[in-house]
């Protein structure tokens, strides 16, 4: 065969097999876990596993449980515990952030209705140095809140608009707008956009221009430097939500945890 023929069927073929690549990301199964439970929300440093069953946050691992219950606030938002020892809980429905330690003791209790000037909070995450990252729905505006000097300084201007999603860091919020755009802002107040996201049921980024999303039942890898959605594979028909940590995919279907390898791009 001509060597030019050759070279053509060798680039080819790489090339079939990168965009191959793209389409499709294989996981392998490694571990089932059942639990009892409404949300299963994801795992920690730690490897301890936070879940809500009739709206009590517990944390498990393989020799204790925890439990923190607060009814008179209404239903959970959300939880953050990318920090263990220092774990946001946030009641969007009484303006109310609760800080748990790590075996789910309560710290302290904010509550935004008490604050001198009117805040409604839309968004609350854990941030550095005793600090809280806000949104008030009020202002459109991103804030840091002292937790230590209960002071508030916005950072942003005001934001044109809502948001669908966010998550943080310690040095950065990150969010999704209505118009599925995804910005992230820093602790001095640097806003970056990042790129367009598909639409999506369920999201979480997992580092700087890459996310994992599911819709329609399906979960995807996406680069949102490229704007290529690659399918991940795994064994399940129904997915309730999932979470990503440290090269492990947890999937949870109705009272199972099944947990996944899989080695991203």
């Amino acid at each position: 065969m001509p060597f030019k023929k050759i070279l053509l069927v060798t680039i080819f073929n790489l090339l079939f097999l990168s965009v191959m690549g793209q389409e499709e990301i294989i996981t392998a199964r490694i571990a089932e876990l059942y639990t009892n439970c409404d949300s299963y929300l994801g795992f920690d440093n730690q490897q301890n596993n936070y879940s809500i069953k009739n709206n009590v946050l517990s944390k498990k691992n393989t020799k204790q449980t925890y439990q923190y219950n607060n009814l008179s606030l209404g239903a959970i938002t959300s939880v953050d515990f990318q920090n263990p020892l220092e774990i946001v809980v946030f009641y969007k429905n009484f303006n109310t952030v609760v800080l748990l330690d790590n075996q789910l003791n309560e710290i302290r209790k904010i509550d935004y209705n008490l604050h001198s000037s009117p805040i409604n909070i839309e968004a609350a995450t854990l941030s550095s140095q005793n600090q809280i990252w806000i949104y008030d729905s009020i202002s459109s505006k991103i804030g840091l809140h002292n937790t230590t000097t209960n002071s508030i300084k916005w950072i942003s201007t005001m934001l044109e608009k809502g948001m669908v999603y966010y998550e943080s860091d310690y040095t950065h919020f990150y969010w999704i707008d209505t118009r599925f755009v995804l910005y992230r802002i820093s602790i001095y107040g640097t806003i970056e956009k990042l790129g367009n996201i598909p639409n999506f049921d369920s999201i979480q980024l997992t580092k700087n221009n890459y996310c994992i999303y599911k819709t329609a039942n399906q979960l995807y890898y996406y680069n949102l430097t490229t704007n290529i959605s690659s399918k991940i594979t795994i064994n399940k028909k129904f997915v309730t939500n999932f979470f990503f940590r440290d090269g492990i995919l947890s999937i949870f279907t109705k009272n199972e945890i099944t947990n996944y390898k899989i080695i991203l791009p």
